[in-house]
C-alpha cells in the first residue's frame, strides 16, 4: 500500500487487520523503525520517485492499493509542479507493481464534475484525472474509486473545516463556497475498498457518496452548529482564491500546499454519480452530523493526523539531508531516448557556461557536472532503469 501511514492508509489498516498482511511503502525512515514490530504491516523504507526501490518493495504483493498525493515536500527544495510529481509517482507504482506481478491495483482519487470539460478542471482535479489514466494505460486491472472529502478523526478536511469553524465566529465567504459538494465517512471509503479487495470483477471507476450534497458554505455553517457554535456568514460575489488561500490555512492550521488544490477544486460543483458500489454503501452510510463528531474529543479538538508523531522528525531529517528535487515535463523529440536529452542537456549547460562548468560520463552512465575542478561537483544525474 502506499499511503498506508495517512489518514486512510491507517483506517484501512486497521480494519482489515485480521483478513490481510500489509505491506505498507513509507519514505519515512521513522516510520520504517518504529514499525518494525508491527504485527499487520511489513514497512518498507523506499522513495516513490526511485522506480528500482519501489520494485523492490512490492515484492511479494498480490494486491495494491495507491493513495498518494504530492502536496507535500519530499526534499528541501523541490523544482516542480505537484502535477508533474504525481504523474511520476503514478507512473513509477504502475510500472513497479507490474514487474512486481501484481494482481490489481485500487486507486483512491477526487471526484470529478460530469458537466464541465476537461480543459474547465482545477489544476488539482486535472492531476487526478491524469493519474488515473497512467495507473490504467498498463496491463494490470485497476479500480478508480472517487471520493470528495473525506470525515473522520485524524482526517485533513474534517481539521480544516473543524479549525475554521472553532476560530472564526464570524466569517467572509467568498463565491467558491455557494458551490456543491459530496462529503463522505472514512468508514464508508473504507467499506468500499474493503468490497473491491474482495471483489476481482469490480474494476472501472466508482464514485463514492454518502453525505447530502451541500455547499462549502452549508458545511461550515452546519458543522458549527454541531459544535455549538453560531457562525455569522457574509456573502461576497468574488471568488478571491489568493486572500481565501491564506486565511483558510491560517485559521484551519493547514499547510497552504494542501488548502490551494482544495479551493481550486471546490469552484466545481461535485457530486457522486450513482453506481454498483455506491449502492451497496449509501443506505447505511455514516450521517454528516456523526462524522463531525467522530473527528472531535470531547473538548471539541479535532483528533490529530495520523502521521503527526513521526512528521516533525521526518521534516529535521529532509532539511539535514539538503536534498533537491527537480521535475520538469517537456515535450520529447520524436525516437529521442532519455540518455540523448541528458547529453544535450550537459552540452548546453557547458556552452553556456563558456565550459566553467564541465561535464562527464562514466560507464555506468552517470553524468557529473562539475565546476572548473572535477572534483567540485555540482550536479550528478544517475540513470534509472525504466521498462
Amino acid at each position: 500500500m502506499a499511503g498506508a501511514s495517512g489518514f486512510v492508509g491507517t483506517f484501512l489498516r486497521k480494519s482489515f487487520a485480521d483478513q490481510y498482511k500489509w505491506i505498507g511503502l513509507t519514505r519515512s525512515p521513522s516510520m520504517e523503525r518504529n514499525g518494525r514490530d508491527d504485527p499487520v504491516t511489513d514497512w518498507r523504507q523506499c522513495d516513490l520517485f526511485s522506480l528500482p526501490q519501489v520494485r523492490d518493495a512490492m515484492e511479494g504483493a498480490e494486491l495494491a492499493v495507491y493513495m498518494v498525493h504530492s502536496m507535500l515536500p519530499s526534499s528541501r527544495l523541490v523544482q516542480g509542479n505537484f502535477s508533474d510529481m504525481d504523474l511520476l509517482l503514478a507512473d513509477n507504482f504502475i510500472r513497479a507493481a507490474e514487474e512486481a506481478g501484481v494482481k490489481r491495483v485500487i486507486y483512491l482519487g477526487g471526484l470529478i464534475p460530469e458537466e464541465e470539460e476537461e480543459s474547465q478542471l482545477s489544476p488539482h482535479l486535472a492531476s487526478r484525472l491524469e493519474v488515473e489514466r497512467v495507473l490504467k494505460g498498463r496491463t494490470i486491472p485497476v479500480t478508480v474509486l472517487r471520493a470528495g472529502l473525506i470525515f473522520g478523526p485524524g482526517g485533513s478536511s474534517a481539521r480544516l473545516l473543524l479549525n475554521l469553524t472553532k476560530r472564526l465566529p464570524w466569517m467572509v465567504f467568498p463565491r467558491w463556497t455557494r458551490n456543491t459538494t459530496q462529503s463522505t465517512d472514512i468508514q464508508d471509503v473504507v467499506k468500499a475498498i474493503g468490497i473491491v479487495l474482495k471483489d476481482d470483477s469490480m474494476t472501472g471507476t466508482y464514485d463514492l457518496g454518502g453525505h447530502t450534497p451541500m455547499s462549502y458554505g452549508e458545511m461550515i455553517l452546519k458543522t458549527g452548529r454541531l459544535l455549538g457554535r453560531n457562525t455569522v456568514s457574509i456573502n461576497f460575489p468574488a471568488n478571491m482564491f489568493w486572500l481565501s488561500r491564506s486565511w483558510v490555512s491560517w485559521f484551519g492550521s493547514t499547510s497552504p500546499n494542501l488548502v490551494n488544490p482544495l479551493l481550486q477544486s471546490l469552484r466545481h460543483n461535485i457530486h457522486a454519480r450513482p453506481n454498483p458500489l455506491l449502492d451497496r454503501i449509501v443506505d447505511d452510510a455514516v450521517p454528516f452530523k456523526e462524522s463531525v463528531l467522530s473527528a472531535v474529543n470531547p473538548e471539541g479538538i479535532p483528533h490529530p493526523n495520523p502521521r503527526q508523531s513521526t512528521q516533525q522528525l521526518d521534516n529535521k531529517l529532509i532539511h539535514r539531508d539538503k536534498r533537491v528535487r527537480s521535475i520538469q515535463r517537456m515535450p520529447l523529440p520524436p525516437d529521442w531516448p532519455a540518455m540523448r536529452i541528458s547529453k544535450e542537456y550537459s552540452n548546453w549547460i557547458s556552452r553556456a557556461s563558456m565550459r566553467i562548468i564541465r561535464e562527464r560520463r562514466d560507464d555506468a552512465g552517470v553524468l557529473r557536472l562539475s565546476f572548473i575542478r572535477r572534483r567540485w561537483v555540482l550536479l550528478e544525474l544517475t540513470p534509472t532503469p525504466y521498462s
